[in-house]
């Protein structure tokens, strides 16, 4: 009876190992999560074109929004706007960003960016 039981508890085993490294194999093949979009408002305070970056002023709080040649810069409202550059953007125009923090940064990095004189 002994031998039974103790090659019934070894497929116990071997089935729980089995289902354990099967789950953990599925749940390394799970593409990554894309980053979560952040949206920054505001007036424009400052811009460093050599630095690449604008810094948004709403109310008291200043952000840094760091872009690239990658960013879209767009003139209007996000639902009516047109193709635009960073050239046009000027200190006081307002503002929206959107884009991801990396990992340890205090920075938006914008995908995106929408202009305009007035808010």
């Amino acid at each position: 009876m002994k031998f039974r039981f103790s090659q019934l508890m070894g497929l116990y085993l071997a089935a729980f190992l089995g289902l354990v490294l099967a789950f953990n194999a599925v749940a390394q093949n799970k593409p990554a999560k894309p980053p979560k979009m952040t949206n920054i408002q505001g007036r424009v305070q400052m811009m460093s074109k050599d630095k690449m970056t604008i810094t948004v002023a709403s109310g008291t709080t200043r952000r840094d929004v760091v872009y690239s040649g990658d960013t879209a810069f767009k003139y209007g409202h996000s639902k009516d706007n047109k193709p635009g550059s960073v050239d046009q953007v000027k200190e006081g125009y307002y503002i929206s960003c959107a884009g991801t923090f990396e990992k340890g940064k205090v920075q938006l990095t914008a995908k995106e960016c929408v202009y305009r004189e007035q808010k």
